[in-house]
């Protein structure tokens, strides 16, 4: 049975594709919120790769980038999340840490940056980090300087 496509929503879907540890997804939500995101946690897309999921994004889309919540969010100490293009290239992608996260899905859903630009920005690792500037910035905003 094929995997039914993905609804164009105006928020950037979050798909859960590792279902093995309930507890770590509900505290990754917590840890990353959901600004800027459509939660999806549907067993149909339980394993699927990059290529799979982008080919359930429908054309018309309103989003720039799929989030995944894969085996290796899971697996790995820094849990994270999979940022996959759908716009400009479909199928690049990079990883970014949950304190990094949402800066990047937020400022790529406004297009204040590219996925280019992010490209760019990745470690050796190919993981987006925030920058102790970035950090600085984000803390004055929300009043914690």
């Amino acid at each position: 049975m094929a995997t039914p496509r993905l609804p164009d929503t105006d928020y950037s879907p979050l798909l859960r594709t590792d279902f093995t540890d309930d507890e770590a997804w509900s505290g990754l939500l917590a840890e990353i919120g959901h600004d800027w995101l459509t939660v999806m946690a549907d067993p149909a897309h339980e394993g699927l790769s990059v290529p799979e999921l982008v080919a359930l994004v429908p054309e018309d889309r309103s989003y720039p980038v799929l989030a995944v919540a894969d085996d290796v969010t899971f697996s790995a100490a820094e849990r994270t999340l999979l940022l996959v293009d759908v716009d400009e290239e479909p199928g690049r992608s990079f990883r970014a840490v949950p304190e990094a996260f949402s800066s990047a899905i937020g400022n790529l859903a406004i297009q204040n940056q590219s996925f280019e630009d992010y490209l760019g920005m990745v470690d050796d690792s190919g993981v987006y980090r925030l920058s102790d500037r970035h950090r600085q910035a984000l803390a004055e905003l929300r009043g914690f300087n």
